[in-house]
């Protein structure tokens, strides 16, 4: 991996943290990593095989920050959508991964 992927890919993790307004315990979860994994992430570049999922969950958070004000993010995020059975945003890319948003 290039270091430019490195950096991007380690400042995307910062991207989706603040703009889904999440802990690092939850933004671990989204990926279904530890914190600490999240952690090592940061410092040694996001590995290979996880590069895409890392991109495509900030896709979906810059399409929130595009047509959403930013203030409400979380709190859609993280509130139940009738839309999707009852389950929260969160919770579906934390089960399925970005694919099925």
């Amino acid at each position: 991996m290039s270091l430019t992927l490195e950096k991007k890919t380690t400042r995307a993790i910062d991207e989706i943290r603040q703009i889904f307004g999440l802990s690092e315990t939850r933004v671990a979860r989204l990926f279904g990593v530890s914190r600490q994994a999240v952690d090592k992430w940061r410092t040694a570049g996001v590995p290979s095989i996880r590069v895409a999922d890392v991109d495509r969950v900030l896709e979906i958070a810059h399409v929130f920050k595009r047509r959403l004000k930013a203030e409400r993010i979380p709190q859609i995020v993280t509130t139940p959508a009738k839309g999707l059975n009852g389950n929260t945003v969160l919770e579906i890319l934390e089960r399925r991964g970005p694919e099925p948003i």
